[in-house]
């Protein structure tokens, strides 16, 4: 297994944890809601058939109210899933909201030294940020309780992700602006918001940020990113890259407010004045968050934004 020293600097060299192979051991955890065994088996099928042995934490099937146990309980599960010599890989079973109550009751101090994948979106940006921030990449993609209704592409992109075959991620949008290259960052926005100014989101080196939403007021997603760039933690971004924004609302009739006073501005719009305030390029339309086709691709991971016949792409430095 691949050892790293532990920086103390969050200015570090990014690392990959070593991919899976088969016969390899993948952990499935739940950080936030709970899961039935029934809703696990779709997601225990298909690792298997990708030669893949399967471990399930102890308190997935917990039911607390909305989530996989109190934190102690969802804590101690993904600590059981990192620190396992067996386990190669760890899937969060599926968002909501919770992961923010367990990150401060982790420790990574093993896992710094002997990292693995960690995989899922949504909730699980907490995760991302908090691990990005100290140097390990990650996968951003779908989780075991969408697999029955994701694409195959969305699928056969996490394989390749977790096995090393991944190498880009495209958008069929066109894209315009300069070539850009920075350490992939970032996930669903409104998490990042949650854990903006702590120390799970301090990236100090050029970056391209990823993010995606869902559900959300149309100025919800302008104060977000106003708070962020003013709170400094966007301070390094050199573009924006954008996925799905999807159930955007607004202050209408359409949805069930007593009088029409809209924003004014698409998501899209507010997305693109984001990035002039910031004095950088955006590009849209990347399959992923909260879609049926959520494709994977990695978070802290060095990449170029470009161009090419096909749209706009990010493509992964080889380490």
């Amino acid at each position: 297994m691949r050892r790293f020293g532990v920086q103390d600097s969050f200015e570090m060299t990014h690392h990959l944890p070593p991919f899976l192979k088969s016969g390899d051991c993948i952990g499935i955890a739940a950080t936030a809601r709970w899961v039935s065994p029934e809703q696990l088996q779709t997601a225990i099928n298909l690792f298997a058939s990708w030669g893949l042995r399967v471990k399930v934490a102890t308190h997935v099937h917990e039911v607390h109210f909305q989530l996989a146990g109190d934190a102690d309980t969802r804590a101690a599960g993904l600590q059981q899933m990192i620190d396992d010599p067996e386990v190669q890989a760890v899937i969060i079973a599926r968002g909501g909201y919770g992961t923010v109550q367990v990150v401060d009751r982790l420790d990574f101090t093993h896992f710094m030294q002997y990292p693995k994948w960690i995989a899922g979106y949504s909730d699980i940006t907490v995760l991302h940020a908090h691990l990005n921030t100290r140097g390990i990449a990650t996968i951003h993609s779908t989780m075991p309780i969408s697999f029955p209704d994701a694409t195959p592409q969305a699928l056969e992109n996490l394989r390749q992700a977790l096995f090393g075959e991944l190498h880009e991620f495209y958008s069929e949008e066109e894209y315009h602006g300069p070539e850009v290259s920075g350490l992939v960052i970032g996930g669903n926005l409104s998490v990042l918001y949650s854990v903006m100014a702590s120390d799970s989101f301090q990236i100090n080196t050029p970056s391209i940020l990823f993010i995606e939403d869902v559900d959300e007021m149309l100025y919800h997603i302008d104060r977000m990113l106003w708070g962020l760039q003013r709170s400094g933690a966007l301070r390094h971004v050199k573009a924006i890259v954008c996925g799905g924004f999807t159930q955007m609302k607004d202050n209408t009739r359409a949805f069930n407010f007593p009088t029409d006073n809209p924003w004014g501005s698409d998501v899209k719009q507010i997305l693109t004045d984001a990035a002039a305030r910031l004095g950088v390029p955006v590009a849209f339309g990347f399959p992923a968050g909260h879609l049926s086709d959520n494709r994977a691709f990695y978070l802290g991971r060095m990449a170029k934004l470009g161009s090419d016949t096909s749209g706009a792409f990010l493509r992964y430095q080889q380490q």
